[in-house]
Order: structure tokens, then C-alpha cells, then sequence
């Protein structure tokens, strides 16, 4: 009798055990694993190896525009159904492709954190071969977006919950808004019309310059007003390695432009290299000017990567991510 009260409560606590367990973990999702810029491929290696694996490549393997060395947006790491198993489950970004003439519609579907947390999942399914390819190929902008900006968010999550707090206070008392510097990155230079904040490290320099300047005109956004308003401040507080040295634009480099909304506000991105006048340094740079309606002002952020013979596709990543934690302050 004593035995069986025994064995009562044991089942008793393990049946608690488990009810606890599954209250404490509905709804919960594993951090997400991977490589920044790295996306798991799901899809039949014979249809990988045909044309619907060429049509995905010249999409996610496309050159990212502005570096000095062709890198391509993204990395692909291919499997088929049958590889997919748990331990990929959690990467970071995941793409599954179906073609089976059982699909009944073609289409696109997204579900952001499907199995763990900021996770971007997208789903393409069709009918055929042809409608697959036509799918990605229609769809091709949309694509590189969606997981473009899931890098991004991931980051900027990641950067929020460990700012620099000198550089956040700075920022929210001269310039009304504040970005999400994390930790390692540090105030150079800081003058009344001008910032320059870097993450400085035995091999490699990140930094972003933060100038404003009062909107006169559209000529502000032009593509020759930019530059030379980012080369004027780089000359004068940028000073290069040697006597007479300082940063300006590679010209003898395609430079991108283009307009979007920023913030809610106009803007004009762009991308191409810099280099040191008098010296042998350069790198890529992303500039984002955009218009302060509210304060009749324009105000630039401009980064920089310096990172020789090495790949410098998602340190510049890194610094566009704190572009896109801009957060205007409100009184």
C-alpha cells in the first residue's frame, strides 16, 4: 500500500512537472543560429542544378552594388527537403521552394519567426518548372527585400539592448534624434557642425560621420550636392596618414544614387568608395541624407569601411543598421 502512494505522487509531480513546463514555454522560440547574410536554401539538388537554381542564384547571389570587391548580397547554404532537418530549423533566414503539380496556387508567403525568434521565412510554391522561374524572376525585387530587411531589424534589435550611452546622450541633446551605436563604438571627433563616431580595431575601421545643414533648396538632394557636400566635410576634419592627406570620393568608381522615404522622410541614398587624397586607404561608404521637415533641415550620416583585401559586405551592413535605428525625438 505504501508503495503504491509512493508511485501516486511521483506520477503526481511529473504530470505537474510537465503542465508547468508547457505553460512556462508556449509560445516561446529559440534564438535564431546562422551566419549574418547567409540564407538556407531549401529545394531538390536537381532543381538547384537546373535553371530554377540558376535563376535563384543570379537573384541571391547578385553583387552587392558600392564594394570594391564583387561580394554577392547573400550566401547560400542549399538543402534539400529531405536534409532539412531540426538543427537548420533555426538559421536565420530560410527560403523553401516546392514545385509539385499537386500546388494548387502559385505564390509567395512570408512568416516571420516560423521557428525561432526574428527569424525571416518565405515559402515560394508552383506548378512547374516555368512557373517557378517566371515566380522568382517577377518577384526578384521582393526576394532580396524581405531578407535584406531581416538582417537589418535582426541588428537593430541586437544594437538596442546594448547602446553606448555617451553616444546616445550626445546625439538626443545636439541633434534631437539618437541612433543605436552598441558597444565598441566610440565618439573621434565631435565639433559644432560635424561627428565622427568609429569602432576602431587592430584590422579593421567602421565609422559614420552625422553632419546637418539648413534646406535651402531641392538642389540638397542632387547627386553633386551630396558628394560635395560629404567631400567639403571630409576634407576638413578627415585628415589621411600623411601631411596633406585627408578622405574624399572615389570618382573613378561607380557611384549609386536613389530616392526613397526614409523615416517618413525624403531621402537619397548613396554608395560608392572613398579614398585618402595623397595616400593609398579607400573602402566603400553609404551615405543617407534625408529631410528634417520639422527643423527646415538636412541631415546626412554617412559610413565608412575600412577592411583591405578582406570582405566588407556586412561590416557596412552593420553601420546601415544603425542608420535605420533612427528614432526622432519628440517634446
Amino acid at each position: 500500500m505504501k508503495r503504491i502512494i509512493q508511485v501516486a505522487v511521483l506520477c503526481l509531480f511529473v504530470v505537474i512537472g510537465n503542465s508547468s513546463c508547457k505553460k512556462s514555454t508556449q509560445g516561446l522560440r529559440p534564438v535564431v543560429t546562422g551566419t549574418a547574410g547567409e540564407i538556407v536554401v531549401i529545394v531538390n539538388d536537381a532543381l538547384y542544378e537546373g535553371s530554377i537554381g540558376d535563376t535563384l542564384k543570379s537573384i541571391l547571389n547578385d553583387t552587392q552594388i558600392g564594394l570594391p570587391q564583387d561580394e554577392p548580397l547573400f550566401d547560400i547554404l542549399q538543402l534539400s527537403h529531405n536534409e532539412f532537418s531540426s538543427m537548420f530549423k533555426t538559421h536565420r533566414s530560410i527560403l523553401d521552394l516546392r514545385v509539385s503539380s499537386k500546388v494548387k496556387e502559385n505564390k509567395i508567403a512570408v512568416k516571420d519567426a516560423f521557428y525561432a525568434k526574428t527569424q525571416s521565412f518565405m515559402k515560394i510554391e508552383a506548378k512547374s518548372k516555368k512557373e517557378m522561374i517566371q515566380l522568382l524572376t517577377d518577384n526578384r525585387n521582393k526576394i532580396i527585400a524581405y531578407f535584406h530587411v531581416g538582417e537589418r531589424e535582426r541588428k537593430i534589435k541586437v544594437f538596442k539592448k546594448n547602446v553606448v550611452q555617451e553616444i546616445y546622450e550626445n546625439l538626443k541633446k545636439r541633434e534631437e534624434f539618437v541612433l543605436s551605436f552598441p558597444s565598441g563604438y566610440t565618439i573621434n571627433k565631435q565639433v559644432d557642425d560635424f561627428l565622427w563616431i568609429s569602432k576602431e580595431t587592430p584590422s579593421t575601421s567602421q565609422g559614420m560621420f552625422i553632419y546637418s545643414f539648413d534646406y535651402i533648396s531641392e538642389d540638397s538632394f542632387t547627386k553633386e550636392e551630396i558628394l560635395r557636400k560629404r567631400n567639403s566635410f571630409s576634407r576638413k576634419y578627415v585628415p589621411g596618414p600623411k601631411e596633406g592627406s585627408f578622405m574624399t570620393t572615389e570618382e573613378n568608381f561607380p557611384i549609386s544614387n536613389r530616392q526613397f522615404e526614409f523615416h517618413g522622410n525624403y531621402a537619397v541614398e548613396t554608395r560608392g568608395l572613398w579614398k585618402v587624397e595623397n595616400d593609398f586607404m579607400g573602402g566603400p561608404f553609404l551615405n543617407i541624407t534625408f529631410l528634417d521637415q520639422k527643423n527646415n533641415r538636412v541631415i546626412c550620416m554617412d559610413a565608412y569601411v575600412y577592411y583591405p583585401n578582406h570582405d566588407k559586405r556586412e561590416l557596412l551592413r552593420e553601420l546601415e543598421a544603425i542608420m535605420y535605428s533612427y528614432t526622432e525625438l519628440t517634446k
